[in-house]
């Protein structure tokens, strides 16, 4: 925590960046890195990149925030935020490996340390969870604005507290946030009850292509592409659709495969711990922790689905063979 107090103090410019197709967790932690530095700190430059797109349901976080904006012909720091490698920044990573220094903060099993600092911790549920403990660490001066952002960070990446990625820290570091002006109710409301007809009928075609495997042990569902068109949705109405994965009492882990155009497809995997989906992805060239991760591919869906099971049956009979003990 030293370490990054007495690196930000040195440096004039910094960039901030987070991974493709950001969630709330990779924008929110961004922004309200931004803020505290600029709150903290004098006579900063603090740019935040992001190589979109990035989809209608964050343009609220988006609204009194500049992002992409002209970029310095060079960077002291380059903040990489909730991303496990270097890669996922996309277009933007030309940028980050021209900065003198790059430091790294992610809380993803994943992580591959590729940063100069490295602030990875796997026990924190969201990135925003760990930009908090890291201003209280080093007695930030935290504001309204700041404390929405780590706010909407948590509760997204957390399920709203039903993931299996929620400790204690988190119900602590939440309950401080709250003591900050802020209307959660309304985030939790924009966020977790505000579903349109078309993401309804999503959900719907999604149950109804619900397989099971081994035992009910994994599931999938799927979401063809000509689904979107017919349903008048789009890929951010697919939001937590995979969570429903896991609903099945014996199941311990979900995928939900998404055709996002023509033979290209997001591979959305759930766990409730006992599999780790991290690994998973990571075989696929993606990423992510043991409870949560996602990778992307190419080709035919039913052989996508093929080799995505393939990959988890392993672990699936290595749990056969032990109780798990609760």
């Amino acid at each position: 925590m030293q370490n990054l107090n007495e690196e930000i103090e040195k440096a004039k410019r910094i960039a901030i960046f987070s991974h493709i197709a950001p969630d709330a967790d990779a924008l929110c932690s961004c922004f309200a890195l931004k803020n505290l530095i600029r709150n903290n700190f004098d006579a900063k430059i603090v740019d935040v990149f992001n190589d979109g797109p990035i989809g209608d349901l964050y343009n609220q976080i988006l609204r009194d925030e500049v992002i992409n904006p002209d970029s310095q012909k060079k960077y002291d720091i380059a903040f990489v935020l909730d991303c496990p490698n270097l890669n996922r920044i996309g277009k933007c990573k030309d940028i980050a490996q021209k900065a003198d220094k790059i430091i790294n903060i992610d809380h993803h099993e994943t992580n591959e340390k590729f940063g100069d600092i490295n602030i990875v911790s796997t026990s924190n549920s969201s990135t925003c969870e760990i930009l908090y403990v890291l201003a209280k660490g080093n007695r930030f001066d935290i504001n309204n604005v700041i404390a929405k952002q780590l706010y909407q960070g948590i509760i997204t990446d957390t399920n709203c507290f039903r993931s299996f990625s929620t400790t204690r820290l988190t119900h602590k570091v939440v309950s401080e946030l709250l003591s900050y002006k802020f209307d959660s109710r309304a985030i939790k409301e924009y966020y977790f009850n505000s579903n349109t007809i078309s993401k309804a009928k999503l959900i719907t075609k999604a149950l109804s292509s619900l397989k099971v495997y081994k035992n009910d042990k994994f599931t999938t569902m799927k979401i063809p592409y000509d689904v979107f068109e017919k349903l008048g949705a789009n890929f951010e109405d697919t939001y937590g659709i995979v969570d429903n994965g896991l609903n099945l009492k014996d199941t311990e882990a979900c995928a939900l495969i998404i055709e996002t155009t023509p033979r290209h497809f997001y591979v959305s995997l759930r766990s409730k711990g006992n599999v780790n989906v991290g690994d998973i992805a990571k075989k696929f060239k993606g990423g992510g922790s043991y409870l949560l991760a996602a990778y992307q591919a190419k080709g035919d869906i039913k052989e996508i689905e093929k080799d995505l099971y393939d990959a988890i049956e392993p672990e699936l009979s290595q749990m056969e063979e032990t109780d798990i003990i609760f």
